[in-house]
């Protein structure tokens, strides 16, 4: 047997592929009520093209590039979590957010979990974000949503015509240019689930993300809810009077799989840095060749930092460069103080 074809059945054995023929619509229905969907593929690829990128679906994976490539060789990612609602306020932030996505000109928009809980709010703000930015999004359940009910909300929306939303729950691997990210939709603890029914990522799940991270063909990273296990005060884990509460099988994976890069905006208040898989904070707007990033939440609520700051919203770029990668904090401004309401002497 030539090398040829030993590497050949080795990419068989790695990524299953299907029998049939298939298209992406079918895949969607077909694991429609999984938290997190296999990681194996049919062909040939289901391709669509919209608002200047190009997508081809195969199941597990989707490529996707702009049918107009951009200049230079950096991808950039722009980084949401923890939108929760719609209310005037957190879309006037969302729209401070997205206009510095596309200042940075991303390439793909991540929507890293606790979207939100009530079915009806969630289609709400996919509808707006579909709405908002024709970029692609790349969309995980965190502790809050149910694995059924987003994999719902985000199949309206790619009905109704917005096929740069995609589900990376079920699409275990976004091939782009420059990076490939790994979804994995969901929690580790059953604790802090937010609604029944609520997913919790199993081992299965984590063994399909190995076969993803072996089948990248850029540099990896891996996008999640919760973060993996780091250890100190400063790490993207640590919750004050809980110590670190990162999950360990998450930490394994990432040495086993050796993905140097990751996004999870769950732990509120660790947000707004970028750490090595450590705990140890990495300097922004520098090169470095392993990066974990915590967004934090893109709500307006204040939220009390572990630096000792206030949150009013948050929102972080990522940019990798070849093999490194670098990472810059968005912060929502502070709200304006409301007036005292003027007092009518009589």
């Amino acid at each position: 047997m030539t090398l040829l074809k030993y590497a050949f059945a080795a990419l068989t054995l790695l990524v299953p592929t299907l029998a049939a023929a298939d298209d992406f619509a079918a895949w969607e229905d077909r694991n429609q009520f999984d938290c997190n969907g296999p990681f194996e593929h049919f062909s040939p690829a289901d391709v669509k093209e919209k608002d200047g990128w190009r997508f081809e679906h195969t199941g597990g994976t989707v490529k996707v590039r702009r049918i107009k490539p951009r200049a230079g060789k950096k991808a950039v990612l722009g980084l949401l979590a923890g939108i929760k609602d719609l209310e005037p306020e957190t879309k006037a932030m969302l729209d401070t957010f997205l206009a510095n996505f596309e200042k940075a000109d991303v390439d793909a928009i991540v929507i890293g979990g606790d979207t939100s809980s009530e079915p009806d709010v969630l289609d709400q703000i996919l509808e707006y974000l579909a709405r908002a930015t024709t970029r692609p999004l790349l969309v995980v359940a965190g502790n809050m949503e149910r694995g059924a009910a987003l994999n719902y909300a985000i199949l309206k929306q790619r009905k109704a015509g917005a096929l740069h939303m995609l589900n990376l729950d079920l699409i275990r691997r976004y091939d782009g240019d420059g990076v490939d990210v790994l979804g994995l939709g969901g929690y580790h603890d059953k604790a802090y689930l937010h609604v029944a029914a609520a997913c919790i990522y199993k081992d299965k799940d984590l063994e399909a993300l190995e076969r993803a991270a072996a089948a990248a063909d850029d540099v990896t990273v891996l996008l999640t809810h919760g973060p993996p296990r780091q250890k100190g005060q400063k790490a993207l884990d640590y919750v004050p009077g809980a110590d670190n509460v990162g999950d360990v099988r998450l930490t394994a994976l990432i040495q086993k799989a050796k993905i140097p890069f990751g996004i999870s905006g769950h732990i509120l208040e660790a947000a707004a840095r970028g750490t090595d898989l450590s705990g140890n904070v990495l300097a922004q707007k520098k090169n470095h060749p392993s990066l974990y990033v915590n967004q934090g939440s893109a709500n307006p609520l204040p939220w009390k930092l572990n630096d000792g700051t206030t949150s009013y919203g948050l929102a972080a770029l990522m940019t990798f460069d070849g093999k490194n990668a670098s990472y810059e904090v968005i912060r929502g401004p502070k709200p304006a103080a409301k007036a005292a309401p003027e007092t009518i002497n009589e």
